[in-house]
């Protein structure tokens, strides 16, 4: 048997306040065009099909087009979770009456438990659940972490195991030792959502979804990552479907090849002068690439956002170097209380060392005594005139 893995489309993202639809439909032609080349037996899709549990109409129409293709254009069968990201209730709707025409979409923990049959192959399709829904569909209390609801649901599974069948296990995850990326919504907090790579052992394949890095938990169980960088920490990783042939005797190990997917626009990070990216930009092929770019100037710049949105028009995130290495913005030298007894001149002072790893120079120090100055002359002014105004009113009265 041989089948794509793939997991986390994420579809109906929005990154840095861009819509990523039709990014999302270049890359998913590419899952379509290679699953009809390698003539493959089906794609198993392991989670996290959409951003939110309400997915926008247009991330709708797009997984609907997927599926189609797949399925009713090509004949060929899926097999796809619900996610973290993912509402349950609405990725299983019509789900019987779907699965007829070779697209089962399993997001009931019941439902799990029996394989999908594909050739010689048995499935089985674990929808990503919290702890405490496995607690209440098994009747078992002693599930209380992600790893424990994870062996609960595979216990299940056992009563349809079958000696001569591979079984491949599609599941959401996050297995230990295995590196996150920014983009990934904490399944959990205080590592409870961490199961432990062990669990996995009756399986003979499982694909698995939630880490967006492509990465091996061992020669059995592995992630696919997300088609596409949702994060600029996954500007340098190689996103790939990957195919997988199964030996329907189960006496060898799977053959997994990585085929690349290529973005309609990369994620990537730049670092340099403002001047020098400006430059380089003239002669840059990919300017057209969703960019983060960390300059490395100190003290003050004017207008770079705008300065860089003219020759890189789709840069998203916009760093300095020097800020990021001392993280002065997040601390302050001194307390609240004690910020409040100090005088403007000296809360300048302090704050232009925090932000710019320097004090003011005389001259700088100068300018901002002679704009305090004004202002101060002017707001007495406006005082003087509101409470002259307020007086010959009160005498009228």
């Amino acid at each position: 048997m041989k089948f794509f893995h793939t997991a986390d489309w994420h579809l109906g993202r929005i990154f840095h306040q861009v819509h990523l639809t039709e990014d999302q439909a270049h890359i998913l032609d590419q899952v379509v065009d290679l699953a009809v080349g390698e003539k493959v037996d089906a794609v198993l899709v392991a989670g996290d099909l959409y951003d939110r549990a309400v997915p926008p109409p247009e991330a709708v129409a797009l997984l609907d087009s997927v599926w189609e293709k797949l399925v009713l254009h090509h004949g060929i069968p899926v097999v796809a979770i619900s996610g973290n990201h993912d509402s349950a209730t609405r990725i299983a709707y019509g789900s019987a009456l779907l699965a007829r025409a070779g697209l089962h979409l399993v997001a009931d923990l019941e439902r799990a438990c029996r394989p999908v049959r594909l050739g010689g192959v048995d499935v089985f399709a674990l929808p990503y659940a919290e702890p405490v829904e496995v607690r209440e569909w098994s009747g078992d209390a002693s599930v209380q972490d992600h790893a424990s609801a994870l062996r609960v649901c595979i216990e299940r599974m056992r009563t349809h195991f079958s000696d001569t069948r591979p079984r491949i296990l599609v599941a959401h995850a996050f297995v230990a030792g295995m590196r996150s990326s920014e983009s990934e919504r904490p399944l959990s907090v205080g590592g409870a959502g961490i199961v432990p790579a062990e669990l996995f052992h009756d399986f003979d394949y499982v694909a698995l979804g939630h880490l967006h890095a492509p990465q091996v938990v061992s020669s059995r169980c592995v992630y696919s990552g997300s088609p596409l960088a949702y994060s600029f920490s996954e500007a340098d990783d190689a996103k790939a479907a990957l195919l997988v042939e199964m030996d329907e005797t189960k006496k060898a190990l799977p053959r997994i090849r990585s085929f690349p997917l290529r973005p309609r626009r990369r994620l990537r990070n730049l670092e340099a002068s403002l001047s020098d990216a400006i430059t380089a930009a003239a002669t840059d092929p990919a300017r057209e690439d969703y960019l983060r770019v960390t300059l490395t100037d100190e003290g003050a710049l004017l207008n770079a956002l705008g300065r860089l949105r003219e020759v890189y028009p789709n840069l998203l995130q916009l760093e300095r170097r020097f800020l990021s290495e001392t993280g002065k913005l997040a601390s302050a030298s001194s307390s609240p209380g004690r910020r409040a007894q100090e005088s403007e001149t000296a809360l300048f002072a302090s704050f232009f060392q925090e932000v710019l790893g320097a004090p003011p120079a005389p001259a700088e120090l100068a300018l901002f005594n002679d704009a305090l100055t004004a202002l101060l002359t002017e707001e007495k002014t406006l005082v003087a005139a509101s409470g002259e105004t307020g007086s010959s009113t009160e005498a009228s009265a």
